[in-house]
């Protein structure tokens, strides 16, 4: 289970962007420009979560039991905790 949030960072003038598990106390600085890196959003799911995709479309499927929406490397539903069958 990972227990650190993601975090999109930004470089604000090249626009150049990495996700990293973040601490809110460190300055995070980009590696090519030498800049402040900034905070563009949370990852989806929040931390602490049992899986490491992200919230997108290609990375989600339906539970067969509650029909909601979950990660494709869960076994367990995040809602109902049935077990969901094999990806197809």
């Amino acid at each position: 289970m990972s227990t650190g949030q993601r975090y999109r960072m930004r470089a604000p003038s090249t626009g150049r962007e990495l996700i990293i598990e973040a601490d809110a106390e460190r300055v995070y600085i980009d590696r090519e420009t030498g800049e402040k890196l900034e905070v563009a959003g949370k990852m989806l799911p929040l931390a602490p979560s049992s899986s490491r995709l992200a919230w997108a479309v290609e990375n989600l499927r339906f539970c067969p039991w509650c029909e909601q929406l979950a990660q494709k490397d869960l076994n367990d539903c995040p809602t109902c905790g049935r077990r969901m069958g094999p990806v197809e």
